[in-house]
């Protein structure tokens, strides 16, 4: 008897670590999001825009990730060694490996073209919005070609999970490569694309350090990505329901990390301005002499070309709403300093 076919071998089993690491991204993806809705419904925000809609779609598709990993993973042999499953559950598992690969594809593009909507409100410079619009272009361009390849890689497409059925499937380990290269680079490229306007802005340097970590903290997602990529890259085991366990945990985390650092610029504030008030605490930003700044966001997506007036809010000290004047949106603002005096007429006789 062989190694791989003692009882210990075969019993051997990842089914737990799978459950929990597709289960775990479910709730921090819906409530990620839903915090980001809350934040764009707060009375100084303008609403829900283009790149909300899109990450409400993302944290769908993301969550129909883990979903499609839960209902045909682990029920099917992922965790377990080839050799103890029978050929219904092979042929069962590789049905879910393909719906898989869809939602993953959407996924990963969806999140992405979300950040790319929010830099293009943002920030209403012609230049970067032409950027942006390329890039985006690019996601696209990627998402059309995965799903080409993955819809034509076999003839007839059953042979990908059937095959016993007559047939031929491509071997695009090649391809895999190249996407994945491509997917990493992406990433690096869309979380340093805000940096150069930020460190150009005329803000204190901790203000300018804060923006420029709000904005890149996706790295952490192309961190995800580049070990994929070497997972990707050591893969081939003929065990692949047993070897592929990291690259399927891999590529439900990835969406996660990109929803995540891409609602994190639209949270923070507001999550952490109601935190404080909940604990009773006084205004981040208020000072003991009542001045204070305030952060908020200048919604330009409903510019029109030229030097367009916006009238601006910001948020006080004690959370009231202070108007301020119309500016000239041809830049992006993000800090406002605002003085406020209050005095206090005490009423001496009272106290006696």
């Amino acid at each position: 008897m062989t190694s791989s076919d003692s009882p210990e071998y075969l019993a051997q089993s990842k089914v737990t670590d799978l459950i929990v690491c597709y289960s775990i991204p479910i709730p921090l993806e819906i409530l990620s999001t839903a915090l980001r809705l809350w934040a764009q419904q707060q009375p100084w925000r303008g609403g829900l825009a283009f790149d909300d809609i899109l990450m409400i779609w993302a944290t769908i598709v993301s969550v129909g990730l883990c979903v499609s990993g839960l209902v045909y993973g682990p029920p099917y042999g992922m965790g377990r060694h080839i050799e103890a499953l029978s050929g219904q559950e092979v042929e069962t598992f590789m049905l879910g490996d393909y719906v898989f690969s869809h939602f993953y594809d959407f996924a990963i593009a969806s999140t992405k073209l979300s950040v790319l909507a929010l830099y293009y409100r943002l920030f209403p410079t012609q230049k970067f919005r032409f950027i942006v619009t390329l890039t985006a272009g690019f996601v696209f361009l990627w998402l059309a070609t995965m799903e080409f390849v993955l819809g034509f890689q076999c003839r007839p497409i059953q042979k990908f999970w059937n095959s016993e059925i007559p047939g031929k499937c491509f071997d695009l380990v090649a391809f895999s490569y190249f996407t994945n290269i491509t997917n990493l680079a992406t990433d690096i490229w869309i979380f340093v694309l805000p940096l150069p306007i930020i460190l150009r802005l005329q803000i204190s340097r901790p203000k300018k350090i804060g923006l420029s970590f709000l904005f890149s903290v996706g790295l952490a997602t192309c961190a995800v990505s580049a070990v994929r990529l070497s997972v990707v890259v050591s893969q081939g085991s003929s065990d692949f329901t047993w070897a592929g366990v990291p690259l399927g945990i891999l590529s439900v985390w990835e969406p996660l990390g990109g929803i995540l650092c891409a609602n994190l610029p639209i949270i923070y504030k507001p999550l952490v301005t109601a935190f404080r008030r909940a604990a009773g605490l006084p205004s981040a930003d208020q000072s003991g002499a009542g001045v204070h700044d305030s952060w908020y966001r200048l919604d330009n997506s409903s510019r029109s070309k030229g030097n367009a007036r916006l009238v601006t809010y910001a948020n006080g000290a004690d959370g009231e709403m202070i108007r301020l004047e119309p500016v000239e949106a041809d830049g992006i603002l993000v800090e406002r300093h605002v003085e406020q005096q209050v005095y206090y007429e005490v009423d001496h006789t009272a106290q006696k």
